[in-house]
């Protein structure tokens, strides 16, 4: 039979009420804050005109709209943050067995028993032959 959650009270109770003031905060702050009404830009395309400022083609910019080094700026900040975390990723993703990287599409004898069109052993990839018996076990 299960039990339902108990309340751990001291130290593990802290991160919650942490967590809940931080929430309450935010919230504060939005409520309270006056939004003015909605401003757009210039009737050009913003795409553009950071592709435009990306190759630094200052000429072919619009006169309304030729600040977009912030937007630019905001564009790679974010580009780096990605390519950051998509790196750590990687890091933690890795996975090391008696001392050795193993990567994720590797695959060993045991686990491959059978080749291709049911032959046993499968293809050798390292250039030499395969030297498994009828069996499918190593000789």
């Amino acid at each position: 039979m299960t039990t339902g959650p108990k309340l751990r009270l001291g130290s593990d109770l802290l991160p919650g009420i942490i967590a809940v003031a931080l929430f309450a905060m935010m919230g504060l702050i939005v409520l309270n804050t006056s939004f003015t009404g909605m401003e757009g830009f210039p009737e050009t395309s913003i795409t553009a005109e950071i592709g435009y400022a990306l190759f630094d083609m200052t000429p072919l910019q619009s006169e309304g709209l030729a600040d977009t080094e912030r937007f630019l700026a905001a564009f790679l900040l974010a580009a780096i943050v990605l390519d950051a975390a998509l790196d750590a990723a990687l890091v933690l993703a890795k996975r090391e067995e008696a001392g050795e990287t193993v990567t994720a599409l590797s695959s060993t004898a045991a686990s491959s028993s059978s080749g291709p069109a049911g032959t046993p052993g499968g293809a050798a990839t390292d250039g030499g032959t395969d030297d498994t018996t009828e069996g499918g076990e190593r000789a």
